[in-house]
């Protein structure tokens, strides 16, 4: 509660309680009678705050030699060869907006006139959770296929062969 309480605008944590005050103490000494009752106003002390600096160093230890690289591997692998630098940097594109839009956007939706931190996390964690089971059932396995096994997988049934994105006249006159 007091990290939440101090976030407030002229509240304070006394007593186990969220009480109106500032910098030098509470309002109404009523409000925190207890002499041995600390006033909290800025921060608040946390003694496993040491656990969220290691799990986010594991985190990103374990993202970057796992999961990190994922993204752009199946990208170079499921596009057609004479599509892929195209498809590949839209697809980094997007990623890339993706990201600043959740940066972007995380202040407003954490503070505690929308979402709170927590429902921001949950928001995410929600949208993240749907890509996941979308992705597990709409992405299919590409684990010992070559890149011509897997470009067949990802052909449509009316694809033709010699699709190009050159205009016609253009493609003549390159031969």
């Amino acid at each position: 509660y007091c990290f939440d309480c101090v976030q407030i605008k002229d509240c304070g944590f006394c007593g186990g309680k969220c009480v109106e005050g500032n910098d030098d103490g509470p309002f109404s000494m009523d409000s925190c009678p207890a002499s041995d009752n600390e006033w909290i106003y800025n921060t608040c002390d946390n003694k496993y705050g040491w656990m969220s600096v290691f799990f986010m160093i594991a985190y990103l230890f374990s993202f970057g030699i796992g999961m990190g690289g994922l993204p752009w591997t199946i990208n170079a692998e499921i596009y057609p060869l004479r599509f892929r630098s195209l498809a590949v940097s839209f697809s980094t594109g997007s990623n890339w907006i993706t990201n600043l839009i959740v940066s972007s956007t995380f202040l407003t939706i954490s503070s505690s006139a929308v979402l709170t931190i927590y429902g921001a996390f949950f928001l995410y964690g929600s949208i993240a959770f749907i890509g996941f089971v979308w992705l597990y059932w709409a992405l299919p396995e590409t684990k010992g296929k070559s890149l011509e096994e897997i470009e067949e997988l990802f052909r449509k049934l009316n694809d033709d062969d010699d699709f190009s994105l050159a205009h016609p006249e253009q493609t003549k006159n390159l031969m």
